[in-house]
């Protein structure tokens, strides 16, 4: 990975809610967010079109995982972890 990979931060809150969901939904979750080390803008993302926010998300099974990129400092920050019914909600 060298220098060319990004930190992934995954607050402890967000972890926590993972860690609920039934065992292979979260170990794919996991997965996925691990993912976004090495190409956080991987096939499947999207930049959400909340005005202001530069959040995007990416789907896993039925749910989404909403997360922001600073490419200044390298560094992807796991914002939510949802069903999709309720990943939009505010």
């Amino acid at each position: 990975m060298g220098n060319s990979g990004y930190s992934v931060r995954i607050p402890k809150s967000v972890a926590k809610e993972m860690k609920k969901l039934p065992l292979p939904d979260c170990k794919a979750l996991f997965e996925a967010v691990s993912s976004l080390q090495e190409r956080p803008r991987s096939s499947g993302y999207a930049k959400l079109r909340v005005k202001d926010l530069g959040e995007y998300r990416i789907r896993v099974r039925v749910y989404r995982i909403r997360y922001d990129i600073d490419d200044e400092r390298r560094i992807v920050y796991a914002l939510a972890v949802k069903h999709r019914g309720q990943a939009y909600r505010t």
